[in-house]
């Protein structure tokens, strides 16, 4: 079926992505120290800040306006949310890099130069994402792949240059991980040009259109950005580098289980988007089936990944990085949340409710900040980790009870939504021709 099929895409892809710390991580935690290894954990968190703000979220609107918009009118979208990436990133580089400068960079860990870069890798990951993001609506899962394959590659390629043979240490590192999102961005726009998928119309309609679905992302990008870093920045505070270190690279580990919601996701949301656009009643319930089985999915293959990863980690972490592995439980309990979390999230987006979702990730955000700040104090390492299971907790609970009463989907009728979506399985229905783009039915 090509849904099965575009999952194995993705999931793919996901996994040569999330190889990249993997496959670094053995050596990083041999090569730097725990202090240095913080440095890299900290330029990571200022990426995942910035990029609340950095691309206004256009990568988010993109693979809607493809569903909602006639296939004539897509280049010209494009052409505006790429600007718009691209100007708000300058924006958010010159604030990052005069915030450091005024905070004395932040106690000393950032320099304002490195504050810019953070925010220019940022940005330069959403202009990825919409190539991306297109291509997924389109159905185009190779070559969503293929990119997604070569950043992969960059990165490993750049940070193993700038490491071991430069030697510049966690700099080198973070310099790769810049680099190879630059290049990759740049690749993914010159791909839109080749492509035939740019053109520069300028429209207020368009303005209006973007701004109006990324703005209100910015507050769920900053709130969801303190849900995934709140349990560091609590580390960061409380503790020192070298104990960022340390827990930055469990947290490395538990991340499998975000790369696999990550290809639920690439794989689930142009199916979704089709059926609640079909709207039949078979349909919805279809969708809402869907959902049902995806939810205890996630649970089973979070004990399948808790037990592989405990028994590697040995491996992959350092002999300086051991005190880590007894965090991997909570990593991956965080994780499943997360899985639980996306399988709802995607109706906001379609239906455009995305200060709903906003409103879901704050409320998750600031309950969950300060119980990973007051567990952090009280119990450290361990404190942040719970910390961190219980705010994606919060945050899958929050974002499914706002769905279900939100959306009129048939929630209250879960046998026969399983029964119908078992039925679209076995009648290899997927991904059915409604899956084309809109311009393509009368």
């Amino acid at each position: 079926m090509r849904f099965l099929r575009s999952s194995a895409i993705y999931i793919a892809a996901n996994l040569a992505s999330a190889a990249v710390p993997f496959l670094l991580l053995p050596l990083l935690t041999r090569v730097l120290s725990p202090s240095e290894y913080g440095s890299v954990i900290l330029f990571a968190l200022l990426v995942t800040l910035s990029q609340a703000v950095a691309g206004i979220n256009a990568h988010a609107a993109m693979g809607v306006v493809w569903f909602q918009r006639p296939q004539a009118a897509v280049p010209a979208f494009t052409s505006t949310a790429l600007v718009l990436a691209i100007g708000s990133t300058a924006g958010v580089a010159v604030v990052a890099a005069a915030a450091a400068l005024l905070f004395d960079g932040f106690g000393q860990q950032v320099r304002p130069a490195w504050a810019a870069l953070a925010a220019i890798t940022a940005g330069a990951n959403v202009v990825l994402q919409c190539r991306l993001v297109l291509w997924q609506s389109q159905q185009r899962a190779l070559h969503s792949a293929a990119l997604q394959f070569g950043a992969s590659g960059l990165n490993v390629g750049l940070s193993l240059l700038a490491v071991l043979v430069l030697g510049w240490g966690a700099d080198g590192r973070n310099a790769g991980i810049a680099a190879a999102t630059v290049l990759a961005a740049t690749c993914g726009a010159v791909l839109f040009w080749r492509q035939g998928e740019l053109r520069w119309q300028p429209d207020a309609e368009q303005r209006r259109t973007l701004l109006a679905f990324g703005a209100p992302l910015i507050v769920h990008s900053f709130a969801g950005a303190l849900v995934g870093t709140a349990d560091r920045w609590s580390v960061s505070a409380h503790l020192d580098g070298a104990a960022l270190g340390v827990y930055g690279a469990g947290a490395q580990l538990g991340m499998v289980m975000g790369m696999l919601a990550d290809a639920f996701v690439k794989a689930f949301n142009p199916w979704l988007y089709g059926r609640l656009r079909e709207g039949t009643p078979a349909a919805r319930l279809a969708a809402v089936g869907a959902i049902y089985v995806a939810m205890p999915a996630f649970v089973v293959m979070a004990l399948v990944v808790g037990a592989a990863l405990s028994a590697a980690a040995v491996w992959l972490l350092g002999p300086k990085y051991q005190s880590a592995v007894v965090l991997l439980p909570w990593f991956v309990a965080g994780g499943a949340a997360t899985g639980l979390y996306v399988c709802t999230s995607m109706l906001f987006f379609f239906e455009a409710r995305t200060a709903r979702l906003a409103a879901c990730t704050l409320s998750a955000a600031v309950i969950g900040a300060f119980a990973t700040w007051r567990l952090t104090s009280h119990f450290g390492l361990h404190g942040a980790a719970a910390g961190f299971a219980l705010t994606q907790l919060l945050l899958a609970l929050f974002t499914a009870a706002v769905a279900m009463k939100l959306f009129d989907l048939p929630w209250g009728s879960p046998l026969s939504a399983l029964a119908t979506w078992r039925d679209a399985v076995r009648r290899a229905d997927m991904a059915p021709s409604s899956l084309r783009h809109p311009s393509t039915h009368p």
